[in-house]
C-alpha cells in the first residue's frame, strides 16, 4: 500500500474488500460513555424516501436526507467516524482527543455540531472556496480551519490534512475517504431503511453523487442483499468527472461533487468500479435542477441533490412505468446558492 513517511494511506491507494473486513464499532457502548455520541445518533436516520417528478417512464424516489440534525447525509458520516475516533481513543480523557479532516463543506458542519457537544477539539481543513455561513458555523462551534486555495482542488484540500497528520500524531485523523466507519454505516443504516421503504419492491436503479463513495456504495451493498440485479450509476461533475486524467482545477462544482483529477479514483468505488456505470452533471445544471425541484415540489434541494435527481429522472425515462430507480438527496443547499439562484 502507497503511504506517506509515517504511514498514512495515500489518497490513491489501492482499497481492497479485507479492509471493509473490521471489528464493528460498539455503538452502544459508546452512547452510554459519551451521552452527546448518543443523542446524536439517536436524531439520525429514518428520512423519509418520498416520490419524485419525473417526465414518463420509472417511478422515482429520493431519501430527504436533509432531515438529519445537522441537515445532512453526512451526519451519518460524522457519527460513524466520531464513534470510530472515540472507539480507538479508548478509556483516556476525552480532553486529549483532537480530531482532523478535510471536507467540501457539510461534513465539517456535522462534525463540528457533535465535536462541541462532545468537548472534543476539531480541525478541518477546507477550500478557500467555501462559504462563509460554513466558516461562521465552525468559528461559532469553536473549530480550528485551515484553507487551501480553491484553484488547487479538491485534492490538495486532502492531501493538506494528510500532510497535517504525518508531521503531528498528536490528531486524529478521522479520513472519510478510506475509513470502513463510513460506508458501513451506510449499509447497516441508510441502506437497510430505503430497503425496508420500498416495501418489498424492487428498485431496478440506485443513483448517488460519488463524493467519497460511502453513501453510493454502502447502500449499494445493502440493496444488493436483497435485490440482486439492481444497477448502481455514480455521478460526478462534468467539470472533473469521477477518474479524470486531468489535473484538479478552481472550476466551480456541484457541492460534495468529489472529483479528484490525476486519474485517482475513490477508493471505496474501486471495489465495484466494472459494476458502476457514470454520470456528469455540470454546475449550472445542477443550479438550474435546484430551481426546478423547488418550482415542481415546493422543496428545497442542494446542488448535488439536484444532479442526483436531474440524473435519476434521465434514466427513469428510458425504463418501463412498473421500474423503480431510487436516489438520495444530501440535503437543502447552501444558503449561498439559494441567493445566488434568489438574486
Amino acid at each position: 500500500m502507497t503511504t506517506n513517511a509515517v504511514g498514512v494511506p495515500m489518497l490513491e491507494a489501492p482499497f481492497t474488500p479485507e479492509a471493509l473486513a473490521v471489528p464493528p464499532t460498539d455503538y452502544a457502548t459508546l452512547g452510554d460513555r459519551y451521552p452527546a455520541l448518543r443523542r446524536f445518533g439517536a436524531a439520525l436516520g429514518d428520512t423519509r424516501l418520498i416520490p419524485l417528478p419525473g417526465n414518463g417512464g420509472a417511478r422515482l424516489l429520493g431519501k430527504c436526507e436533509w432531515e438529519n440534525p445537522a441537515g445532512s447525509v453526512k451526519d451519518r458520516v460524522a457519527y460513524a467516524l466520531m464513534a470510530d475516533a472515540l472507539q480507538r481513543h479508548g478509556t483516556r480523557p476525552l480532553g486529549e482527543l483532537r480530531v482532523l479532516e478535510y471536507s467540501g463543506g457539510t461534513l465539517a458542519r456535522s462534525l463540528s455540531l457533535l465535536c462541541a457537544d462532545l468537548g472534543v477539539t476539531a480541525r478541518f481543513v477546507l477550500s478557500s472556496a467555501s462559504p462563509h455561513s460554513l466558516l461562521a458555523f465552525l468559528a461559532e462551534h469553536g473549530a480550528q480551519v485551515t484553507l487551501v486555495d480553491k484553484e488547487l482542488g479538491f485534492l490538495e484540500v486532502v492531501r493538506s490534512a494528510l500532510r497535517t497528520a504525518a508531521e503531528d500524531d498528536g490528531w486524529t485523523l478521522l479520513y472519510q475517504h478510506r475509513n470502513p466507519a463510513n460506508l458501513l454505516l451506510h449499509e447497516a443504516t441508510t441502506g437497510r431503511e430505503i430497503v425496508r421503504q420500498l416495501g418489498g419492491t424492487a428498485p431496478d436503479v440506485w443513483v448517488a453523487s460519488i463524493g467519497t463513495g460511502g453513501t453510493l456504495v454502502g447502500v449499494l451493498r445493502a440493496l444488493r442483499a436483497h435485490f440482486p440485479g439492481v444497477r448502481a450509476v455514480g455521478v460526478t461533475p462534468r467539470e472533473l468527472p469521477y477518474g479524470s486524467a486531468e489535473p484538479p482545477n478552481g472550476l466551480p462544482k456541484y457541492a460534495g461533487s468529489g472529483g479528484m483529477g490525476h486519474g485517482i479514483r475513490q477508493p471505496f468505488v474501486t471495489l465495484y468500479d466494472d459494476e458502476i456505470e457514470q454520470r456528469t452533471v455540470s454546475y449550472p445544471e445542477a443550479l438550474e435542477g435546484m430551481a426546478e425541484f423547488r418550482r415542481l415540489t415546493g422543496l428545497r434541494i442542494g446542488s448535488s441533490a439536484a444532479a442526483n435527481w436531474l440524473t435519476a429522472r434521465r434514466i427513469a425515462e428510458t425504463l418501463p412505468p412498473s421500474s423503480t430507480v431510487v436516489t438520495v438527496l444530501p440535503d437543502a443547499g447552501s444558503p449561498e446558492e439559494w441567493a445566488r439562484l434568489d438574486a
